[in-house]
């Protein structure tokens, strides 16, 4: 035989062993002989579902790690090679492998239930709610004159009010007047606060001048539609955003836990991370007390997770042309915050963080109901709520008609309607307040020209932006925002990305998709619950009762949470838990259900915007890795990249594939390996 005969015949038996190793196989044999001449693994995971989450969503058997790098990634009889003196052999007994989950909105130290007075998201009356906060006042030692902070105060159920206590603001008077009390609400946009904790707003100056009727129409008339008013014009106790901060300004440190020490409570977060699988997040409101822990945890070595930090600095007066001016002194400080932490391995501090809106909720509770917050396009209802007090169930029973006589009338001459009197008298004759005659499209949280403005400057400056945006309107500057800076952005390889995404316009979805905008949808949202979506549908769509919820025909039911329409578009899906909202847990797999089957109680909410399992793992792994900008070494299982991994005690594919994808929100971590280091296990796992 010639030479070159011999040469070609061994290329092609070379190539065709290395497609054997790269290729998924069905075998399930173990490795077993030993290759001296290559290198040892340090780990090989055998016997495996491995969903890679490459371009091809490949599947294979076996993955070998050396160090913390991925070195190889097939089937198990390829495996054998790998395997010294010193391997570790991980038998995953056919349980699925897939990369780490990647968390692009996470408040991750909330994940973490600090030493408080807390709700633990259970919903309680107002009857219920007084004797609880006695209780934690009793508990927790809380000495007259101090304040009671309640964390995880669940606004959206319950606070059912009673003939005694027809407001919050009565039921947290119940429980102490001797106490400020202030409940966060576990959504983190609103709270509720006592009358005690009302006499203590501040105005611009730092000076106590309290909350009240005149206060609001005159200090804080900036805030009038984020204050909860009884039918007297009164502060009912309810308070929504920046308005929360004018009686107590402590809310990052009560609802990230900042009142504990680093060393107590972040230990606690990357451990809770790892049992989720969660490896990669972005924290979008990392102001500077926060980037402290988050250092802290870097320098100890107990760091589970890779992190951007979404820089967050609250801006006054917003909305006048005056606050442009603030502009350069929240890049200064971002700069600085970058430098401090510019060389750190885990911790990218290069992204910042901005409220388009607030948030989409109204109270049918209060009287009058309160009008949600979130800026729209259109204008909202006024629904008119009948509250049976005996089974605490609420209904529809007609609108307002805010075109008509009356209202024209009441908006005309609003003072002639504004004493106790004449209210009760309007209320009488027509059955509802004047109040209810007010037209509102919600607020953005910053004028147009302040976002378009903070958007160029921190692009300018090399920041990644993210941007809360919830409703149609406030999504709609976002990406004028954005669209104005892409070219810029694209040069210097920065992200745009924009969070939750509740309500989007169908044109505006498109241009997601045209700029190629990365969208952190809270899938976990995404499913029918009335105690829930008659805060909000009502305002927006003009429902006939409680049964027409749902309405297929309705605006907000065709345009809530569009991710196949931003799939399909162009725009690039991921994932955001928004934890501790809702509930402290990230619960990536409840979310991952509610992605693929938007069902619950046998209704979908918006059924054609369901997606299939792969574009769900996408969303959550590689996806992700784009929007961090390291999806050249994570994001999916392939040679090469690092080995942040994580083993699931069952397959979320064929589950999702089989008619059963209502089950995979039970799904659990079994083992979580993180920069190729075993940082979870729970004991499901076993050698061969």
């Amino acid at each position: 035989m010639k030479l070159s005969d011999y040469l070609l015949i061994l290329f092609f038996v070379s190539a065709t062993l290395v497609g054997c190793s790269q290729e998924p196989q069905q075998s399930t044999s173990q490795p077993g002989t030993r290759f001296p001449a290559v290198e040892p693994a340090d780990l090989l995971l055998t016997n495996a579902y491995v969903y890679t989450a490459d371009n091809s969503r490949t599947v294979a058997e076996a993955v070998a790690l050396r160090g913390n790098e991925i070195i190889y990634v097939g089937s198990d009889d390829g495996a054998g090679k790998f395997i010294g003196n010193g391997t570790v052999v991980r038998n995953l007994g056919g349980r699925m492998l897939m990369p780490g989950l990647h968390d692009m909105h996470i408040h991750a130290t909330g994940v973490v239930e600090p030493d408080m007075c807390d709700f633990k998201g259970e919903a309680k009356s107002l009857e219920e709610m007084a004797p609880f906060l006695q209780g934690c006042i009793e508990d927790y030692q809380i000495a007259e004159g101090d304040w009671l902070v309640v964390l995880q105060w669940p606004f959206s159920g319950g606070n059912q009010p009673s003939e005694r206590l027809k407001t919050i603001r009565a039921a947290l008077d119940a429980a102490s007047d001797r106490h400020p009390i202030i409940m966060w609400g576990d959504d983190g946009h609103h709270a509720a606060v006592n009358s005690l904790a009302l006499a203590q707003a501040r105005d611009k100056n730092g000076n106590v001048v309290g909350l009240n009727k005149e206060t609001i129409e005159t200090v804080f008339a900036e805030f009038r539609e984020m204050i909860a008013v009884d039918e007297f014009g009164e502060p009912a106790g309810g308070l929504n955003e920046g308005a929360r901060m004018l009686v107590r300004s402590d809310f990052i440190e009560d609802m990230m836990g900042l009142h504990s020490r680093p060393e107590v409570m972040m230990p606690a977060v990357a451990e809770k991370l790892a049992a989720s699988g969660i490896t990669s997040i972005q924290d979008p409101y990392t102001v500077p007390e926060l980037l402290e822990y988050y250092d802290w945890l870097d320098k100890s070595g107990l760091m589970t997770f890779r992190i951007r930090t979404a820089f967050f600095h609250q801006s006054g007066d917003a909305h006048n042309a005056g606050g442009l001016a603030q502009i350069p002194a929240h890049v200064e400080l971002f700069n600085a915050q970058r430098e401090k932490l510019k060389n750190s391995k885990l911790i990218q501090p290069n992204a910042v963080k901005l409220f388009a809106d607030a948030v989409l909720e109204g109270n049918p509770y209060a009287s009058p109901p309160t009008l949600p917050v979130a800026a729209i396009l259109d204008e909202f209802e006024q629904p008119l709520f009948s509250i049976d007090t005996g089974t605490e169930s609420i209904g529809i029973s007609g609108y307002v008609d805010l075109e008509g006589t009356t209202c024209t009338e009441v908006r005309n001459h609003p003072d002639k309607y504004g004493k106790p009197g004449a209210i009760r008298k309007f209320t009488d004759e027509h059955g509802y307040q004047p109040a209810q005659c007010i037209k509102s499209s919600g607020v953005l949280e910053h004028s147009e020209d302040y976002i378009k403005e903070y958007v160029r400057q921190m692009t300018s400056a090399g920041f990644h932006v993210h941007i809360h945006a919830l409703s149609d309107r406030g999504v709609r500057v976002a990406i004028d925002a954005f669209s104005e800076v892409k070219r810029e952005a694209d040069a210097n390889n920065l992200t745009q990305s924009i969070t939750h995404v509740q309500l989007a316009h169908p044109d505006d979805v498109k241009r997601i998709g045209d700029l190629g905008i990365f969208v952190a949808f809270t899938y976990v949202w995404i499913f029918p619950e009335v105690e829930y979506d008659v805060m909000v549908i009502p305002f927006i769509d003009k429902v006939d009762g409680i049964a027409d919820l749902y309405n297929p025909q309705h605006y907000y039911m065709q345009n809530v949470y569009p991710v196949k329409l931003v799939l399909d578009a162009g725009g690039i899906l991921t994932w955001g838990s928004d934890a501790p909202v809702d509930t402290r847990d990230p619960v990536p797999f409840s979310s991952m259900q509610a992605a693929v089957t938007r069902k619950a109680d046998g209704v979908v909410m918006n059924a054609g915007q369901r997606i299939n399992i792969h574009d769900v793992l996408a969303a959550y792994t590689i996806n992700g890795a784009r929007l961090m900008g390291h999806d050249d070494k994570l994001g999916s299982i392939e040679v090469g990249k690092t080995a942040d991994l994580i083993v699931l005690n069952q397959n979320i594919v064929n589950l999702a594939q089989n008619g059963q994808a209502d089950r995979i929100g039970e799904t659990q971590v079994a083992m979580t390996i993180f920069d190729g280091n075993v940082v979870f296990d729970r004991g499901q796992v076993t050698a061969p």
